[in-house]
């Protein structure tokens, strides 16, 4: 499995995983996103968004359902791009159950009032954080 930024991505692959998702994403991704690739396939995406210089908001993380198990190890490999640009603190909104025990599990602490700019706080759902150390 790799990570890395759509900029650094062979175009063949990119529309090749947007034509299959295409509802899904939109025009969301930028060059500054990033995928997942298994086995020369691009099975998954994900946003980071700076809020400021030390925070990132982790936002529409999708794997596809052939590769969910591996959701623990994308969530990990996000805290080590966060600590690589110095960020200190990673916020995530979820409304998954599921997902909130992974995040749990990752240290994450669940945050009840997350006031942002550029920021709509979600009505449903829980908002989490993680201190990066």
């Amino acid at each position: 499995m790799q990570i890395y930024q759509v900029k650094e991505a062979k175009v063949a692959l990119m529309e090749e995983f947007i034509h299959k998702n295409e509802k899904l994403f939109g025009k969301n991704l930028t060059k500054e996103s990033y995928v997942v690739e298994i086995n020369g396939s691009i099975e998954g995406c994900f946003n980071l968004d700076m809020v400021d210089k030390s925070t990132y908001w982790l936002k529409q993380l999708y794997l596809t359902k052939e590769h969910v198990q591996k959701l623990f190890v994308v969530f990990e490999s996000v805290l080590v791009i966060s600590r690589e640009n110095n960020v200190k603190c990673v916020y995530v909104h979820n409304q998954s159950p599921v997902v909130d025990i992974l995040l749990e599990s990752l240290q994450f602490k669940r945050e009840n009032d997350v006031t942002f700019k550029n920021i709509n706080s979600e009505k449903t759902g829980n908002w989490w954080a993680y201190q990066v150390s």
